[in-house]
């Protein structure tokens, strides 16, 4: 039997079109002169009658194949990548036993010239180029032998196409449209190829709008400094607590505008390559929580219903609100000398403050003077009008995080979630022993053994709830403080503790240091005069207002 390859077509297209081939002849062959004119290398024996196998012969193009004599075995043959062959119609995947009576035939299966490719945003094609020419395959000669694996190689002296870019166009999704069709892109593709994937069209992104969002409106007053502190009528102040030293501490007095909320604005549409129209994402809207103290207009004006310090929390993604927090002034003296500072509002200190202080508000904190050895944590802006020397100050997200009432809250409830999960393991354990114990005693074993550490957070955290009491802190504490009574002495309480009582705990942590977390102001900075060996961590700007006399 003799194979040979046929007519090789030219593939148009950037698909993968196996190049055919057709058994055309066959003939039986004597053995002796077969293997006389050929050399017999390979494995010819297949055991003690290998002489009398069948051979397989690969030549000039041919396939040769003699039968098996009466005692002997058919050949084996294979195919070696990109070679397919088949064996009456179905694809060789190992090696198969094959006579002359088998309709055998073989094809290229290659890569394609080149590749079209959509970006998964249907704004870019794409252009990738793997060779240009196009050649013939001829089969690799193999010497007799009772196995083989046949293979191919392409002929480079014999080139059947050479790509074009009229091709290349003509094979492009009829569904694309390529108003932007880059064709010098592909031309300088072809000539000096980088095999690099090429941008040839492109569309157009959609513009997105912009969302609602509050603009700051301050008086001319509170840009220039002013002195609103004292909720007082008059337009000069001598008072030196006043905030000349921080322009655009936000003060404004009853009736003034000091903020806009801005409507939404849609964006504009864009295009995809298949001529699709891609239509901006909805701008969304903010919703804004005036409160008591502010009014939010028709018009989108945010007017002060009091005079005082509007304070815009950031609350939820999409969700403002408003309040007036209260002021406690302090004189830097009596700071100094109480050594600790909370507040649930601002906090003015006059004079110099020599530490070490330690000064936590919900709220803005103003020191006129310097500061020394302090620690001040804000969870608004951090106002200081002269040096700051070896002092650690958080405002904004840093400060809520290191407020002491966020920090022991959060991670009490951590502990207590724990402690809940330990409780419910060591009750399972029990009741698999047949045996029963009551929920109040499992958690009292606990807080006696693994989690002994809790009193100490619970004492922490009921120590710094009551230096709050004579603050308006806004989350209501009472109901939180009798559990923290309950697990301060839980060998009282074991007859009533039970795992809805924890739940309810670690929930009422949680709102906790949730509701710190809101107090985080919207527009936040820290503004100092100087500072030396100190550590100042912002959630939005830090503003050192050094002299180039005090550079000198």
């Amino acid at each position: 039997m003799i194979i040979r390859k046929s007519e090789v077509k030219t593939m148009p297209q950037h698909f993968i079109e196996p190049t055919r081939y057709e058994f055309v002849e066959s003939m039986m062959l004597e053995r002796s002169g077969f293997l006389d004119s050929s050399s017999v290398e390979g494995r010819l024996s297949g055991g003690g009658d290998g002489d009398k196998n069948g051979i397989i012969l690969v030549q000039n193009n041919r396939i040769f194949i003699t039968p098996p004599l009466p005692g002997g075995k058919p050949a084996l043959i294979s195919a070696v990548h990109p070679v397919v062959l088949k064996i009456n119609w179905k694809t060789v995947t190992e090696p198969t036993e094959v006579t002359s009576a088998d309709h055998i035939t073989w094809e290229i299966c290659e890569k394609p010239q080149y590749q079209i490719t959509v970006s998964p945003d249907k704004l870019k094609v794409y252009f990738t180029l793997y060779r240009a020419e196009k050649y013939a395959w001829d089969l690799v000669n193999c010497p007799a032998s009772f196995e083989a694996a046949v293979r191919a190689e392409p002929n480079r002296a014999l080139t059947l196409s050479t790509l074009t870019i009229e091709q290349i166009i003509a094979s492009l999704d009829k569904s694309l449209t390529l108003r932007n069709l880059n064709i010098p892109a592909i031309y300088t593709e072809l000539i000096k190829p980088t095999y690099l994937p090429v941008c040839i069209a492109e569309g157009k992104a959609s513009l997105p709008g912009k969302e609602s969002r509050l603009e700051w409106l301050l008086p001319e007053h509170t840009i220039l400094g002013n002195g609103m502190l004292l909720e007082t009528d008059r337009t000069e102040f001598t008072n030196p607590l006043d905030y000349r030293d921080f322009p655009g501490a936000p003060f404004v007095r009853e009736g003034e505008v000091f903020a806009r909320k801005l409507p939404p604005e849609e964006g504009l549409p864009g295009f995809d390559v298949y001529g699709g129209v891609l239509p901006p994402p909805p701008p969304q809207d903010l919703t804004f929580k005036s409160g008591r103290d502010a009014r939010l207009l028709s018009s989108g004006k945010i007017i002060a219903l009091r005079t005082g310090r509007p304070r815009i929390t950031k609350g939820t993604d999409r969700v403002k609100s408003c309040d007036f927090p209260a002021v406690q002034l302090i004189s830097g003296e009596t700071a100094s000398v109480s050594g600790e500072i909370m507040c649930a509002g601002d906090v003015v200190i006059q004079g110099n403050l020599e530490g070490p202080v330690r000064i936590e508000a919900l709220g803005n904190v103003y020191i006129y003077g310097n500061a020394r050895q302090c620690t001040i944590t804000a969870t608004g802006s951090i106002y200081v009008s002269g040096q700051v020397t070896l002092c650690n100050l958080y405002a904004g997200l840093n400060g809520v995080q290191q407020h002491r009432l966020y920090s022991f809250s959060k991670l009490l409830q951590e502990e207590i979630c724990g402690l809940r999960e330990a409780a419910r393991l060591l009750a399972e354990n029990v009741e698999s022993r047949q045996q029963s114990v009551k929920y109040g005693l499992v958690i009292l074993l606990l807080l006696e053994d693994k989690y002994s550490h809790i009193e100490c957070l619970i004492s922490d955290l009921q120590a710094t709830l009551l230096c709050m009491e004579d603050s308006s802190f806004q989350p209501a504490t009472d109901q939180l403080k009798h559990m923290l009574e309950v697990f301060v002495h839980p060998g009282q309480y074991t007859e009533i503790i039970t795992d809805v009582i924890l739940n309810t705990f670690s929930r009422l942590l949680g709102e906790l240091y949730s509701g710190i977390a809101r107090m985080q102001e919207e527009y936040v900075v820290i503004d100092i005069a100087r500072s030396q060996d100190s550590i100042l961590q912002s959630g939005g700007d830090v503003n050192v207002r050094t002299t180039k006399q005090d550079l000198i």
